[in-house]
């Protein structure tokens, strides 16, 4: 909601998800993110307000007055609010609002057990990769592909273009994704930090992230690896996925992190798809998203 204010956009954005959400009979979760409005002043107090709690903080992209304090003291998910914590800031007299942030979730889309895929992975050519240019392999339908063949031979290899993988980061180190890496435009929201490398484990899972980012970005004729459907454009990691829950501070930070660097936003998860759950971004997230198009809408206009 432009130029309004945050108690405004936040009782429309509600009214729209009292129609789109079923509340959950679940006990909610809380993290040790906090959404923080102060009466007035701008970021040097704000960091003064958060340094004087314990806290760290960030100011939102797209909106004005409102910070995310996170505490890296408190545990990242628990059943309970954190009273003292929340207080401490509420009776803090430059404090207009303090918000302890509910935890959600959000899955990878198209992730499943390495061991349910039939596939070498020391050895991902480029002839295996059926979806760019499918001649059979596999006994596929040959031409059932892309169609980047035709697009890479008129010129489009995604140069001058940087897409950001919002998921568990990115291996940034990767040989075949190092030369394509636009570390700028990334940033890790998970440990607050602009190294959004991924916390690997013994079954990979937070590979998923990568396997997005060499899909689109991975570097071609280099010997290593297969090829990006975009070859030639650059890949920013938005770490964000890999913590006990998703808050919507997170969510809509990552989906508005850098604009002016990143031009496509890459997010291959949502929320839990089990039947019963309807769900979509959170008030913070659909602000987010209006001021993007309101930015993109502007840079359009003659």
């Amino acid at each position: 909601m432009k130029g309004g204010s945050f108690s405004q956009w936040k009782a429309a954005a509600g009214l729209l998800f009292c129609v789109m959400v079923f509340a959950s009979a679940e006990r909610p979760v809380f993290t040790n993110h906090f959404l923080v409005e102060l009466h007035k002043g701008g970021e040097e107090e704000a960091r003064q307000v958060a340094g004087e709690h314990g806290f760290g903080v960030r100011k939102l992209p797209f909106t004005e007055g409102l910070y995310h304090f996170y505490h890296n003291g408190l545990a990242k998910a628990k059943r309970r609010h954190s009273l003292h914590h929340r207080q401490q800031l509420e009776r803090d007299p430059r404090v207009k609002m303090a918000l302890q942030q509910e935890g959600f979730n959000r899955k990878k889309r198209g992730y499943r057990d390495l061991n349910e895929i039939d596939i070498n992975m020391n050895d991902p050519l480029f002839t295996k990769q059926w979806y760019l240019i499918n001649t059979g392999q596999a006994d596929g339908t040959p031409g059932l592909d892309l169609n980047v063949a035709e697009a890479w031979e008129l010129g489009y290899t995604g140069k001058g273009v940087t897409i950001g993988i919002m998921d568990d980061g990115i291996d940034y180190l990767h040989p075949d994704l190092a030369s394509n890496y636009n570390a700028e435009a990334s940033y890790d929201f998970s440990s607050n930090d602009p190294y959004p490398y991924p916390r690997y484990t013994d079954d990979w899972f937070n590979s998923h992230g990568t396997r997005c980012a060499g899909e689109v970005s991975a570097a071609a004729n280099n010997n290593i690896c297969g090829v990006g459907v975009a070859y030639n454009s650059k890949v920013a990691g938005i770490r964000m996925l890999d913590q006990p829950f998703m808050t919507d501070i997170i969510e809509a930070s990552s989906i508005s992190h850098m604009p002016q660097l990143i031009d496509i936003y890459s997010a291959s998860w949502g929320p839990t798809d089990n039947g019963k759950t309807v769900d979509g971004p959170r008030e913070l997230t659909l602000q987010a998203m209006a001021d993007g198009v309101n930015k993109v809408k502007s840079f359009l206009l003659p």
